[in-house]
């Protein structure tokens, strides 16, 4: 679907949020802007989705009015059995955060992973080639094993990372994902449930993938076990509500480079609008959106 029929419609498209909850979402405040900025007739919306709903929902999105849909917590997985065709990376990631509703066909895409790596090239990390980012040279803490963590973990090999040490609590799962991950990658991947085991290395890059210090202040990284990093370690938490996690403020005390998940978001919305309406996204109407 092209951005002149689009335009020449005279109905109104939507697309929106998937998720339980979504009222907190910043997603309607960058993606709207969007459209409009292009002129496209389409409204996004947020979808409050209880799991006894999803399938329901879904299959609204083949309406033809439909262009499809962003898909948040706790749905990235449970919705992946109910799309026609999946992207490879997201095949691999083992869950979806954009729908594309094309030709009859729901497509399912991960955009967390690339809407990472953009973020990470912007606050001056890697090389960017192609619209593709090289992170090689550099070492990865990944904090967290769970969802958001398989979309940083298959991001950072896919960028070429030098090495990833995945910390998590349950043991068993940082090693089911480096299991995984091995699959399509043949450096040294190291997984630690305490973080008293970590050796710092120089051009590190440390992600926090965990609702830790979402609610609460408290780290998912103990500051003195920070303090032992290198003065050059980048922080990156893929928490921006609140923008500064007790990890950052900790870490921006301690003199290192620090940002926040908007950065994230902002990217993989503007992938996502690519995704359905194959136009380049007007980032920085997005951008300035979002930081409003």
């Amino acid at each position: 679907m092209n951005k002149q029929t689009l335009v020449q419609t005279v109905q109104q498209y939507h697309v929106g949020l998937i998720g339980d909850p979504v009222a907190h979402s910043f997603s309607p405040r960058f993606q709207q802007p969007a459209f409009d900025a292009l002129g496209i007739p389409a409204h996004y919306e947020l979808w409050h989705t209880p799991a006894k709903q999803l399938v329901e929902r879904i299959r609204s999105l083949c309406e033809p009015q439909c262009l499809g849909a962003n898909v948040t917590i706790p749905h990235k997985e449970a919705v992946m059995p109910l799309i026609d065709k999946l992207d490879p990376l997201a095949e691999r990631i083992g869950a979806i955060n954009t729908i594309v509703h094309r030709d009859d066909y729901l497509y399912g895409y991960n955009t967390d992973a690339l809407g990472l790596l953009y973020a990470l090239h912007e606050h001056g990390l890697g090389v960017m080639h192609q619209q593709k980012v090289s992170l090689k040279g550099h070492t990865a803490i990944l904090l967290g094993a769970g969802g958001a963590a398989r979309a940083a973990a298959f991001a950072l090999v896919e960028a070429g990372i030098e090495q990833l040490i995945i910390l998590n609590r349950h043991m068993e799962r940082a090693q089911m994902l480096a299991a995984d991950l091995l699959q399509y990658y043949d450096r040294p991947i190291f997984t630690l449930n305490d973080p008293s085991f970590l050796i710092p290395r120089s051009s590190s890059i440390i992600i926090n993938a965990t609702s830790v210090g979402l609610h609460e202040d408290i780290s998912p990284l103990p500051p003195e076990i920070l303090s032992h990093f290198d003065p050059d370690t980048f922080i990156y938490d893929m928490i921006y509500n609140p923008s500064q996690t007790f990890l950052l403020c900790q870490a921006r005390l301690m003199g290192f480079e620090t940002a926040n998940g908007l950065s994230m978001l902002l990217h993989q919305g503007a992938l996502a609008f690519t995704l359905w309406t194959n136009q380049p996204a007007p980032l920085e109407v997005m951008r300035q959106s979002l930081i409003i």
